[in-house]
């Protein structure tokens, strides 16, 4: 948890930043989903699920990405690449290296799936908010 509270203080402008990223898009998607629709609370509702879920998911992704499930398909296509336009395809060296240097490089690197992923949190509580609002009328 110390870990977590210096790498927000360290990247505490990208991440500001990030969110604020975030949070645009999800208005986006907010007002499209809103505005192409009759205006009432329940295409409300919708719509702040939509933005919600689509944010969250992509700061879940990003999360994934983050501790590495994605590396097999990272290094495999630059296997790819290396193979059909380097001169030695060889010289990339094999998957354990790429993993360790990859497991090297996130060390020190910024947790930024997390604005993402407050900000997808924030979009669904106003989901929650309009339902209950919606349920009480």
């Amino acid at each position: 948890m110390r870990k977590l509270f210096e790498q927000i203080k360290k990247y505490w402008l990208s991440n500001l930043i990030i969110f604020a990223v975030s949070l645009l898009l999800g208005a986006a998607l907010f007002l499209t989903f809103f505005l192409t629709r009759p205006q009432n609370i329940v295409n409300a509702i919708d719509a702040a699920a939509v933005a919600g879920m689509f944010v969250l998911l992509s700061g879940l992704l990003a999360l994934m990405g983050y501790l590495g499930v994605f590396d097999m398909v990272a290094f495999g296509f630059k296997q790819l690449g290396s193979t059909l336009f380097a001169k030695d395809p060889r010289r990339d060296g094999s998957y354990a290296d790429y993993k360790q240097t990859k497991v090297e490089k996130r060390k020190d690197s910024s947790y930024y799936f997390i604005p993402i992923i407050l900000a997808g949190i924030l979009y669904l509580i106003a989901f929650v908010v309009l339902e209950i609002i919606y349920k009480c009328q």
